[in-house]
C-alpha cells in the first residue's frame, strides 16, 4: 500500500519498475539424448554450476474493481475477461483474499454455470479485451435490487444499476 504526494509516488513507482536483479537458478541435468535426468526418488538431478540471469522487478498492483452491468450479461462479462471456464477456481493465494472481499463487500460467490464453462470466449461474445500480462480474479457478484424507478416522465421496473 502506498500513500503520499502523487508526484513522489509516481517517481517511486518508476524506480521500482526499472530495477534489475541477479536471478540464480539450478540447471536440470540432461543425458546425451537431451532427456532430463531424474534421481531414484523421482526428483531431478542438477548441474553443479548455477545459471545466472538478470530479471526486472515486477511491480504488480493489487486492485479491487467493481464492474456494473445488467444481470443477464454475466456470462458475456466473464467471457470478456477470459475467465468463463474458471471463474470460481482462483489461485490458492487468492482464495482467502477473495473470501474476505466477498464478506466485506456483501458479494456472493458467482453461481455455477456449467454451460458457460463448456464454451470458448468467442462462442459467448464477439467482444475482445486484451489480457496479455495480467490476470483478473472475479471475487464475487452483488445482485442489484429490482424495483420501480421514475425518471422524469418515464417509469421502469429494473435493476438499480
Amino acid at each position: 500500500m502506498t500513500r503520499g504526494i502523487q508526484q513522489s509516488r509516481d517517481m517511486w513507482k518508476k524506480f521500482m519498475e526499472t530495477q534489475m536483479f541477479m536471478f540464480k537458478r539450478k540447471v536440470i541435468s540432461k543425458d546425451a539424448q537431451g532427456n532430463f535426468l531424474k534421481n531414484s526418488d523421482g526428483t531431478y538431478q542438477y548441474e553443479k554450476e548455477e545459471n545466472v540471469i538478470n530479471v526486472q522487478g515486477a511491480l504488480r498492483p493489487i486492485e479491487l474493481w467493481e464492474y456494473v452491468f445488467p444481470e443477464e450479461s454475466l456470462q458475456e462479462v466473464l467471457a470478456m475477461m477470459e475467465v468463463n471456464k474458471n471463474y470460481n477456481e482462483l489461485r490458492p493465494e487468492m482464495q482467502r483474499v477473495a473470501w474476505l472481499l466477498r464478506k466485506g463487500t456483501g458479494a456472493k460467490k458467482i453461481p455455477d454455470m456449467p454451460v458457460l464453462k463448456s464454451k470458448e470466449r468467442w462462442q459467448i461474445t464477439p467482444k475482445y479485451i486484451p489480457m496479455a500480462g495480467m490476470a483478473v480474479y472475479p471475487v464475487g457478484i452483488k445482485f442489484d435490487n429490482k424495483q420501480d424507478y421514475i425518471f422524469g416522465n418515464e417509469g421502469f421496473f429494473q435493476e438499480g444499476l
